[in-house]
């Protein structure tokens, strides 16, 4: 049988039955004859995920950061530009942050009236050195959660665990996600990874959707609620005054609600997509309408389309968690451990530079700490430069020069620790994992060896 060659284009109609918007492939060969030229030129036959996970992450990055289309022989010169300028203004944000925070511990006027005591600081760290442990043990706690939360979804939807291809996606995500500004680069290669290892279809594609959405809830329910708790009126944990009534927590609390709406922005169009799709469909089309007339949105079909493709897809995945209450309280548990074990992080790395709250308990303590962090997470989510960087360094900072008051000198070692831990890593683990695993899978292909067990 001769297969079909074909080019597919695919566009959105509305479901006569379900008055839902959905996605259809159209063949162009039965386009209208003005419009098959056209399309031609820009449709081909569905194969993304024969693609590399480079070129997908790229593209991902190209369409959505820049609005520029891959395929076009511009596009790599505007790609490389745009590379350079990333990584100067992260170079240059993060070493003036990491400049000012030095000589605000070491260098300044009120450092050198209070200077550090070596000697008490290295007590300080020999006492307290089982806390890095319990720090590593947090970040493993990320990777593993994560990893847990796919096997769970894909379970649910297979039938089957997989969860080796679920860990190592968990891993291939964060990296890809530390690395991206806006953090657009993980969901494609975490697709491209599920597809080549077991996982196929639409489930591959919906599985780090339905995750991301899950995440993402989690940390918004934990912003608010740690809003609510983190205000002066309530201070329901008894937060110490130097945190409560810092400029640290005097600015982060605005911008906790900026970040938190923000956050909140695209599962909020889901929800509302799933409840009623015919409206929401067109509201958005209104809106990218109103965007055009604006002059705000160059090409107004093409934005609307994939707006509309992402909620869609989004929400046939909120749909099939839908189905299944138990299933979407475990994940949404899974991420609020998620949440909670990278905040851990921080307060792990104040207690081994010697912060103690001797007027609450251990877990109080931690809980006073971890809800601090939630909303600085949510202060700087919407900053777009990879990993927030000199946003989070500056704001983390601040957290442990209020933590740490009592001990000069140790609040720049404590933030950048603390990054290394909850940023860096995620990259050198992740780099290291992508580089052995695509020589992994390169020499099993050549062997003939299928890369994963059915």
């Amino acid at each position: 049988m001769k297969e079909n060659k074909t080019p597919i284009i695919n566009k959105i109609e509305i479901d006569e039955n379900t008055a839902e918007p959905t996605i259809v492939e159209v063949p162009v060969d039965q386009l209208p004859a003005e419009s098959q030229e056209s399309s031609k030129e820009t449709a081909k036959p569905n194969e993304d995920l024969h693609l590399s996970a480079k070129s997908i992450g790229k593209q991902m990055v190209m369409k959505q950061v820049l609005g520029l289309n891959p395929n076009n022989n511009s596009t790599n010169k505007r790609q490389k530009l745009f590379k350079n300028i990333m990584t100067i203004t992260f170079l240059v944000v993060v070493l003036a942050v990491l400049a000012i925070t030095f000589y605000n511990d070491f260098l300044s006027p009120e450092a050198q009236q209070n200077p550090p005591n070596w000697q008490e600081i290295q007590a300080t760290l020999s006492q307290n050195w089982f806390y890095v442990i319990f720090a590593l043990l947090s970040l493993l706690m990320c990777f593993l959660s994560k990893g847990f939360k796919l096997s769970v979804m894909c379970k649910k939807m297979t039938g089957k665990w997989r969860i080796k291809a679920c860990m190592e996606t968990a891993i291939v995500g964060h990296y890809y996600n530390y690395v991206t500004p806006l953090a657009v680069g993980g969901q494609p290669f975490e697709i491209y990874h599920l597809s080549r290892h077991g996982v196929h279809g639409g489930v591959a594609s919906s599985m780090p959707i339905a995750a991301f959405f899950m995440y993402q809830f989690a940390f918004v329910v934990l912003g608010i609620f740690s809003l609510i708790i983190f205000t002066p009126g309530a201070n329901l944990l008894q937060f110490p005054d130097s945190l409560m009534y810092s400029t640290m927590a005097a600015i982060a609390r605005p911008m906790a609600i900026v970040g938190l709406t923000t956050c909140l922005l695209m599962p909020l169009i889901v929800v509302i997509f799933c409840i009623l799709p015919k409206a929401c469909a067109k509201l958005v089309y209104f809106v990218m309408y109103l965007g055009g007339k604006m002059k705000l949105i160059k090409n107004v079909k093409l934005t609307t389309y994939k707006t509309l493709k992402t909620v869609i897809g989004n929400a046939k995945c909120i749909k099939k968690m839908g189905t299944s209450p138990l299933i979407f309280f475990v994940t949404f548990l899974i991420s609020i451990v998620e949440v909670l074990a990278l905040c851990s992080i921080a307060y792990f790395t104040l207690r081994f530079f010697g912060f103690d709250n001797p007027n609450a308990w251990s877990i109080m303590e931690w809980a006073q700490i971890v809800i601090v962090c939630i909303v600085l997470y949510a202060a700087v989510s919407f900053i777009p430069t990879p990993g927030n960087s000199g946003a989070a360094d500056a704001s983390f900072y601040s957290l442990f020069k209020v933590g740490l008051v009592s001990v000069a000198g140790l609040s720049f070692p404590a933030m950048l620790l603390w990054r290394i831990l909850s940023f860096y890593s995620f990259i050198i683990i992740g780099f290291a994992f992508t580089t052995l695993k695509r020589k992994s899978d390169r020499k099993k292909e050549q062997m003939g060896v299928p890369l994963y067990k059915e």
